[in-house]
């Protein structure tokens, strides 16, 4: 990922937002761990709901659990607690809150000397995710840096053309699952088990020709040699 970043120095910066916990991790917890293990980047989390909505019929997941697993996967990533703002959005009612999704990208954009803005793929099933694509790119219409997008379980695969493939190295990809082992209420979802993002990886790696190695895809949406 270092061939699109522009050349400030030795620690670029990421912030990376995800519409649910879990949702950066999937899509690209492996990645941010090499960034974070090679460049010592700084890497912001900026999650927008709690993901308190249950797919059972027990109703909602607990608060506090949501919360504390976010802040224990980030910290398998090699992200500070410090480095992660959860905000209190309701999940699967993001439609309704587009402007005060965009100001807070904003906020955290000015307040921050940011390389690279990683947030959803456009095209997904989820609405969520494309709300909070499409706040990124509202927000990041100023922004002079790299806007990378990533791949969701929810993804929808005619529409994510990938153009960015980083290679995960087995300490990268491990840490990726780790992170993701510590959404335990969540390990019921089959995308939330070993054997998807290990698939993901693997297919990414195949279909480019590289079949023993293990892949995160990125669409740029966009990206400035300053």
């Amino acid at each position: 990922m270092s061939s699109i970043l522009p050349a400030r120095g030795s620690e670029p910066s990421l912030l990376a937002i995800g519409a649910h916990p879990d949702d950066i991790e999937l899509g690209g917890g492996g990645s941010i761990h090499r960034l974070r293990s090679e460049l010592d980047a700084r890497v912001h989390f900026l999650v927008m709901t709690h993901g308190l909505q249950s797919w059972k019929a027990s109703g909602e997941f607990d608060r506090d659990q949501r919360h504390q697993e976010s802040i224990k996967a980030a910290q398998v990533l090699g992200i500070d607690e410090c480095d992660v703002t959860i905000l209190s959005y309701q999940d699967c009612g993001l439609h309704r809150e587009r402007h005060p999704l965009i100001r807070e990208i904003e906020r955290l954009i000015g307040s921050g000397d940011f390389d690279v803005v990683l947030t959803h793929a456009k095209g997904d099933t989820h609405n969520d995710h494309e709300i909070v694509c499409e706040a990124t790119i509202s927000a990041t219409r100023a922004f002079h840096g790299t806007v990378l997008l990533y791949q969701a379980p929810s993804t929808i695969v005619s529409e994510f053309r990938p153009t960015l493939f980083v290679n995960l190295a087995p300490d990268d990809f491990e840490a990726k699952q780790r992170a993701l082992r510590e959404h335990v209420s969540q390990r019921e979802k089959s995308f939330m088990a070993a054997e998807w993002p290990l698939w993901i990886a693997r297919s990414w790696a195949a279909f480019l020709n590289a079949p023993t190695g293990l892949l995160e895809a990125f669409q740029v949406y966009k990206s400035f040699w300053c």
